[in-house]
């Protein structure tokens, strides 16, 4: 039923005229100038009464960017996603200024539709959550991106995106929406393409991917740039696409160095782990083992703890943290107890950055398990405090982790093969935790990472014909 409702929707919305989604502009600070050369009259009116203001005032013209993703950048929203567009802010240049129409996570203190200003690191940006959405991993009867659509759709003809120069997307459907608009327009890919067929994946298209396809290839008929944080992906969608192939752009993920980082007085650390080992009343002598991400099937948490338990009968003394919530946290309860784990396996659910951080700082192993990835940020997070990583094979993990030096890659996507990753980077941990990590997280700064993402949308902010050449 879900694809015939978005179906519906998208015809209906998708068919707003350009002047109505341009249409009278709403109060600032939300609103200012545009670059854009074909405006609606009451648009250009507005950008008039602006422009004076600005002059008065002799502040400069600012390139303003767009971001139209359902996240709470206050509120512990958990997700690879979330992470990546709060870096996107955080680390912004002066020179390009970014509004993110997002959701709330607390409707008492972040009310939905009330623009506010948030401050991320030495930034502050304008930030209007028109969704609610729950501080964990749950999902929602009604899709969280179904209903992010729908309030999109209905402020479209408000003019309330009118004095935007670019505007960005981190899913693929919301971007449907403003097909008619003339902006140059990004949207950022966070997953493998494969996960879209695949019945293993959590995504509601698995269902019906052909007409995701066919939904995809309408949004990137009139995208200016498709970013990826997958390299296969890119080339398989620059062959899929073959028409405007140069669209499609790798762009590695990164870690916030101001978070994740190591603890270098040694005396500390170990007092920190004492700490965190009596809180989860492990035993002293343990190994700990991490695990940060959703609890859905592309994750695979199943095959986590089939892993563990099979590691664990070589090595007694280990103790396995699974940070994130989701659908599976049921099962995954009920697998813990089936197998007398709960002892030695504690679920933590959604923690916040810096807790996390505080754990694997003090942790042995972050182990991943996913069937599907892109270029996960909590990879680069452990490897950032110091902590090698084991995991599967997939996506960009083979450009993270070096065998032997940084952790250990499970080429077969099996608990036995895992459970040999844990085993072998558990007897080299004397040799691959520490400084090898630090040094491999270090290439991925958000200053270097992000840097071709600020570049673009300057691009696109000066050039009027941004699809010539395209």
């Amino acid at each position: 039923m879900i694809p015939v409702v978005v179906l519906q929707f998208l015809r209906q919305e998708t068919a707003v005229p350009l002047q109505l989604a341009r249409g009278t502009a709403i109060a600032p600070p939300i609103l200012r100038p545009t670059r854009l050369q074909e405006r609606s009259s009451a648009a250009q009116s507005w950008d008039a009464a602006l422009n004076v203001a600005a002059h008065e005032t002799c502040e400069p013209a600012m390139s303003r960017i767009a971001i139209l993703h359902p996240t709470d950048p206050v509120g512990h929203v958990p997700g690879g996603i979330d992470s990546f567009i709060k870096g996107i802010l955080k680390w912004a240049p002066d020179d390009l200024e970014y509004t993110l129409f997002g959701a709330t996570s607390d409707p008492l203190k972040r009310p939905r539709g009330r623009a506010m200003s948030v401050t991320l690191g030495a930034r502050t940006f304008d930030f209007v959550p028109i969704v609610p959405v729950l501080p964990s991993s749950a999902r929602s009867r009604i899709p969280l991106t179904v209903r992010y659509m729908w309030e999109l759709g209905r402020r479209l003809g408000s003019g309330q995106f009118a004095a935007f120069d670019v505007l960005d997307f981190h899913r693929i459907e919301p971007a449907l929406l403003f097909r008619a608009d003339a902006r140059p327009k990004n949207i950022f890919l966070h997953t493998d393409r494969a996960a879209i067929r695949s019945p293993h994946s959590s995504v509601m298209w698995r269902h019906w991917p052909a007409l995701y396809e066919r939904l995809e290839a309408r949004a990137f008929a009139t995208t200016d740039r498709v970013f990826s944080v997958s390299r296969s992906a890119v080339e398989s969608y620059s062959s899929v696409y073959s028409r405007f192939a140069q669209r499609f752009i790798y762009t590695p993920t990164w870690v916030d160095p101001e978070t994740f980082h190591p603890i270098a007085d040694a005396r500390e650390r170990n007092r920190l782990r004492a700490q965190l080992l009596e809180t989860l009343n492990a035993p002293a002598g343990s190994r700990l083992l991490v695990f940060v991400g959703r609890l859905e099937r592309e994750k695979n948490p199943a095959m986590l703890l089939e892993a563990f338990c099979m590691a664990s009968a070589t090595h007694e003394s280990l103790h396995l943290i699974v940070i994130g919530d989701g659908s599976l946290r049921p099962e995954v309860d009920a697998m813990c107890r089936r197998k007398e784990l709960r002892g030695r396996v504690s679920l933590l659910g959604v923690q916040r950055a810096q807790d996390i951080a505080g754990i694997l700082q003090v942790s042995d192993l972050f182990v991943l398990s996913s069937d599907f990835e892109g270029m996960p940020i909590a990879v680069l997070e452990a490897l950032a405090t110091g902590v090698p990583v084991v995991s599967t094979d997939v996506g960009e993990l083979s450009a993270i982790v070096q065998d032997g030096i940084t952790g250990r890659l499970s080429k077969n996507k099996s608990s036995t093969a895992l459970s040999n990753a844990i085993r072998t980077a558990l007897n080299e941990l004397s040799i691959i935790q520490g400084k090898p990590c630090v040094m491999a997280a270090a290439r991925y700064h958000p200053a270097i990472i992000l840097s071709q993402i600020y570049e673009n949308h300057r691009r696109q902010c000066t050039v009027p014909d941004h699809l010539s050449g395209a």
